[in-house]
């Protein structure tokens, strides 16, 4: 009798307390709340029960006016709404193709490149030289490889011949960033990285930054549109 009062109660419990405890489990332990064993799930309604019930009197209590939590508390408050508005909206199409066509967005360049990496900047120079004298495109890629094989101390790019997978141009080394200008495909150039040696990089790929198709645009197009529409309800709501 004892055991189905105390089940009754647990019942009860999770369903009053529902999408909160499915919330705290979610957010304190990563877990979904429904997938747990029955043992689990009563510990968790105990234990966020306990915790509400703490809260609730700290706030009516030694909180009680106090300004750092006012704000802490309005702070959260708009962070979990804005992050709410922003999964539960949905753009229109015509949302997306009036961004499109006022952003003009474009996919940015890519390269793919080979890597040497040596400790001193004297040994990528001669290196280099080297290279710089053979005139033939596929000798002196066939040479750049070789050099990875016995040379480089880049172990990870050293196991595929120095070759690094595609990457936006974003993505790299500001210094490298600044050397690939103006080079092509089969070009090699030397850059200094700090605390590491010097790198010689030979451009594998090089896809040009291009303008994007609206589909290709599509995901990111989605995303402006909801921070603009959050930052729209924002406006309205401060009025």
């Amino acid at each position: 009798m004892f055991k189905k009062i105390f089940l009754g109660t647990f019942a009860l419990t999770t369903l009053i307390l529902g999408d909160e405890v499915a919330s705290f489990t979610a957010i304190k332990y990563k877990a979904d709340f429904t997938k747990q064993d029955h043992k689990t799930q009563q510990g968790i309604v105990n234990e966020y029960s306990r915790l509400k019930k703490i809260a609730k009197t700290v706030e009516a209590t030694s909180l009680k006016g106090d300004s750092d939590f006012e704000v802490a508390k309005n702070l959260l408050l708009i962070d979990i709404w804005s992050k709410k508005f922003i999964q539960s909206y949905n753009p229109t199409e015509e949302e997306l193709k009036k961004l499109y066509v006022e952003q003009k967005p474009s996919v940015v360049a890519k390269y793919e490149l080979r890597n040497i990496l040596v400790s001193y900047e004297k040994n990528a120079d001669m290196i280099l030289e080297k290279l710089n004298q053979i005139q033939n495109p596929k000798e002196k890629k066939e040479s750049f490889i070789k050099y990875v094989k016995s040379v480089s101390n880049d172990n990870v790019s050293k196991n595929n011949q120095g070759l690094s997978p595609l990457v936006d141009i974003n993505r790299l080394n500001p210094q490298i960033r600044e050397a690939l200008v103006d080079k092509k495909e089969g070009d090699i150039i030397k850059v200094n990285v700090k605390d590491l040696g010097t790198q010689i990089l030979y451009i594998e790929k090089y896809i040009p930054q291009k303008e994007a198709t609206f589909e290709e645009s599509k995901e990111a197009l989605k995303e402006l549109a909801k921070k603009a529409a959050l930052n729209s309800q924002i406006e309205l709501l401060s009025k």
